[in-house]
C-alpha cells in the first residue's frame, strides 16, 4: 500500500516513526493530509488521488487505534491490527501481547539476543487475504525494567546515535522512551511475508518463575469481530512481577523452534508496492 503524507511536522519526525517504511518513490493509491495543533487536538484527512474524501478524523496522537498512518481505519478490507511486540525467527512468527506497563518490550530485548529479528515495535498488522504477517517497523516504547536493562546493557547511552531513541511524554506509570527497533539487532526486511503468528499474552502474579502454556483468549483486533485470526495458537506466558525476561524469551525460543507452524499461509494476491515520501505496508 502506498500513501503520501502531507503533513506539519519535518521528515526527520517521520523518518524516526516509520524508519524504512519511508521512500520517496512511486504513485501513491492514497494521500492523507495531517494538521496538527499545538493547543489542540489535529485533522487527519484521507483522499484518494482523484480527490475524493474518503475519512476525516480526530488526529490525538499516532497510538490511537486503529493508528492514523497508514490510514488504516480505510483499508479495514486489507489489513487486521493488534496492539502488540511482534518478533520472528526462522519460520515462526510470534506476537507479545500486553498492556503499555507490561515486560513485552524486555521479552522482546531478550529474544533479540537469541538471534529474534524485530517485525514491529507496536502492532500486529496480518495480510488479510494471506494470513501472513507483515513488517511494520516503529519505535519500541521501553519502560520500567525494560528501559533499565536497556541502559545498563548498553542500548541507550551517551554513544547511542541520537537519531534512534527519544524520550516520550511522561507517564503516570513513568519515564517512557522510544527506540528504533534497529537497535535490538537486524530487522525483517519490510517486503517480507511471514508465517502467520503465534499469539502470547502476557500476564503476571507474585511468583519467581515463568510459565508459558496454551490458554485460550480473545484478542482485540481492527476490524472487531473478525475471525481471521481463529486458527492462531494461543498461549499464556505467565511472568512474576518483577524480571523474569531471559527465563520468558527461553521459554519462547524453545517451544516455537520446536513446534513446526499449523498449515501454511493462503495463496497470496497481488501486492500494490512502493510510496511517496510516506510509510508503506
Amino acid at each position: 500500500m502506498t500513501v503520501m503524507v502531507l503533513t506539519e511536522l519535518n521528515l526527520g519526525d517521520l523518518a524516526f516513526l516509520f524508519g524504512p517504511h519511508l521512500v520517496e518513490s512511486g504513485e501513491p493509491q492514497l494521500v492523507v493530509k495531517l494538521l496538527t495543533g499545538k493547543s489542540s487536538d489535529g485533522e487527519l484527512l484521507v483522499y484518494r488521488p482523484d480527490g475524493m474524501l474518503l475519512q476525516r478524523r480526530v488526529f490525538r496522537g499516532w497510538s490511537t487505534m486503529p493508528p492514523p498512518l497508514p490510514p488504516f481505519a480505510v483499508l479495514d478490507h486489507l489489513f487486521l491490527v493488534m496492539r502488540a511486540i511482534v518478533m520472528a525467527k526462522g519460520d515462526s512468527t510470534v506476537a507479545l501481547i500486553g498492556t503499555a506497563c507490561s515486560p513485552g518490550a524486555a521479552v522482546a530485548t531478550a529474544l533479540a539476543r537469541r538471534s529474534w529479528r524485530p517485525v514491529s515495535g507496536q502492532l500486529l498488522v496480518v495480510d488479510r487475504a494471506t494470513g501472513q504477517t507483515l513488517p511494520f517497523h516503529v519505535p519500541l516504547d521501553l519502560r520500567g525494567s525494560a528501559l533499565e536493562s536497556a541502559r545498563t546493557g548498553g542500548l541507550i547511552g551517551p554513544e547511542t546515535d541520537p537519531g534512534t531513541w527519544r524520550r516520550a511524554e511522561p507517564t503516570p506509570a513513568g519515564e517512557s522512551v522510544l527506540v528504533r527497533p534497529e537497535l535490538l539487532g537486524p530487522i525483517v526486511p519490510v517486503t517480507a511475508r511471514l508465517a502467520p503468528p503465534t499469539l502470547v499474552r502476557i500476564c503476571q502474579e507474585d511468583g519467581d518463575r515463568c510459565e508459558l502454556a496454551p490458554w485460550a483468549f480473545q484478542p482485540h483486533v481492527w476490524p472487531p469481530n473478525t475471525s481471521d485470526l481463529a486458527d492462531a495458537p494461543r498461549y499464556r506466558l505467565l511472568m512474576p512481577e518483577f524480571g523474569g525476561a531471559e527465563e520468558a524469551a527461553t521459554l519462547i525460543d524453545d517451544m516455537l523452534q520446536e513446534t513446526p507452524c499449523p498449515g501454511g499461509p493462503r495463496t497470496a494476491r497481488e501486492h500494490l508496492a512502493g510510496s511517496t515520501t510516506s510509510p508503506s505496508t
